[in-house]
Parts: C-alpha cells; structure tokens; sequence
C-alpha cells in the first residue's frame, strides 16, 4: 500500500481505501503495476496488466498546450503567455518529446477519481500548468492506442544535465 504513502492514508476516504483493497485483492493482482513513490525516475518493478499497454517511463521534453501546437506547431518561449493563458482556461496540455512525439498529458487518475484523499500530495498536473514552454523530465504511466498517446503523470522536474534513460 505504497500508492499514497502512510500519512495520506491516514487521511484518505473511506471510497479510496476500499479502491486500494478490491485492487490488491484482485485475481490479476499479481499483474497489477504498482505505483512508485513520488520523485521515482525508474520503471515500476512489477509487469502491466494484461492487455494494457500502460508502461511506467520518464521522458524529457517541452510542456506545450495541445490545441495550439496541434493547430499552428507552436512551442517555445514565444507561445509561453498564450500557452499558459489556454491552459488556464482547460486547454489540455502536451508533451513535446526530444525525439518530436507529442503525448497528452493526463491528471493521476487516482486524484481525479477522488481529490479529497490526495490534498495533501504533490500534484505534478497542476505545477505543469506553470511551466508551459519549459523543458522537463515527466515521469508516468505511458499509454497509446488507435494512435493517440497519453501519459498519466506521476512526477515533474524542471529538465537539467543529461536526459534521463528512456524506460519503457
């Protein structure tokens, strides 16, 4: 029961607690990945649910907002005002890899599910709203289908030195 960390169990709702138990308890929860704590960099260490293509990875790139790099290409400090103004109004938000692939950045899908249980955790999603246009290591849960990529975030640093291992 690493997922939220001691303390914040202490604190989380009854719905979040049984989440976290009918998961453990799960016939497949053996496939089951775990989460890492927050500020690991690494892969998880347990495999992915069968028939997810959910993977643990951190990459390197630029937080962009989605509509306007989709639409016009725009990135860099020269879109960073109109980029944190379309964020703040809900616009999704990007991440432009080194190696030029945009995945869709999602909100821990635990803290969407029930917010009141992580207030007292960091919340990655809402620090990338302020860095639009930074480079950043971004570490999560990678998904793809049908083409479209997404990566649930788990933790965000301002990027620094050598680009992190890619993990997959």
């Amino acid at each position: 029961m690493t997922i939220l960390g001691f303390r914040a169990m202490k604190r989380a709702t009854p719905l979040a607690l049984l989440l976290l138990l009918l998961l453990a308890a799960s016939p497949q929860g053996a496939n089951q990945t775990s989460k890492p704590a927050a500020g690991v960099t690494g892969p998880a260490a347990a495999s992915k649910p069968e028939g997810s293509n959910r993977h643990y990875v951190t990459l390197r790139g630029e937080i962009v907002d989605y509509y306007c790099y989709i639409e016009k290409g725009l990135t860099g400090l020269a879109h960073k005002a109109c980029g944190t103004n379309c964020v703040a109004g809900d616009v999704c938000m990007g991440l432009l890899t080194t190696d030029g692939v945009l995945c869709m950045i999602s909100v821990n899908h635990l803290r969407a599910m029930d917010p009141g249980s992580m207030v007292s955790v960091p919340d990655p999603f809402n620090t990338c709203r302020h860095w639009i246009a930074e480079n950043v290591d971004l570490s999560g849960y990678a998904m793809e289908r049908k083409g479209q990529r997404i990566i649930e975030i788990m933790d965000v640093k301002k990027a620094s030195g050598n680009p992190p291992a890619r993990s997959q």
